[in-house]
């Protein structure tokens, strides 16, 4: 019986060493995170614009033809980590089914559809540079990423040249790649841009 008293005792020491740092840490974590509370109301203002800039830059990729944009830009924010903005593209449509019947469209070759892909990549990119810094309910370390769903629904003996692009980079990256002196440049160094 003397010996569980021991035994426990000191298991409840060694508990309350190793456990005091872990415990400390988190109460720092939880207190950092909880010292800034975003404002929803601007944080849903702010998205709806950005979801804005997008939709018109990718209608004017494509010379404002909005059968392209199949899945409208859409964005939220998570706290802890940003925001996030995703839309579909269907790069390249093949056929449209209409009232009067279905319309054959010119065919592409999968290099114009790449490059369709790379401008657009190109206009984002510069769109997130421009207009990034709008977003003030983004914190320094918080994330700001667009992803772009690139849909090739064409026929099915066609090859699919579907894939999806990740343009991301972090407010603090943002704000001090345009205090350079060539900013662009700083800012295209510091974006990361994923693409599977």
């Amino acid at each position: 019986m003397v010996q569980l008293r021991r035994l426990t005792l000191s298991g409840l020491v060694l508990f309350s060493l190793a456990a005091a740092p872990l415990m400390a840490q988190g109460a720092h974590g939880a207190s950092e995170a909880s010292a800034f509370r975003p404002d929803y109301p601007a944080v849903n203002r702010e998205i709806q614009k950005f979801e804005g800039a997008v939709n018109r830059t990718i209608l004017g990729a494509f010379d404002n033809n909005s059968t392209v944009l199949t899945g409208r830009a859409k964005g939220a924010y998570l706290q802890g980590y940003g925001l996030a903005l995703s839309f579909t593209v269907n790069i390249y449509r093949g056929q449209f089914v209409t009232p009067f019947g279905n319309v054959q469209t010119d065919n592409l070759t999968p290099d114009q559809k790449r490059r369709r892909v790379e401008d657009l990549k190109e206009k984002l990119s510069r769109l997130l540079f421009e207009t990034g810094a709008n977003l003030k309910q983004v914190r320094g370390d918080d994330a700001i990423a667009i992803i772009g769903f690139f849909e090739d629904r064409n026929f099915p003996d066609e090859p699919n040249q579907s894939k999806t692009v990740v343009l991301s980079v972090l407010r603090r990256d943002l704000e001090e790649a345009s205090r350079k002196e060539d900013s662009w440049k700083e800012f295209k160094l510091r974006m990361k841009a994923i693409e599977y």
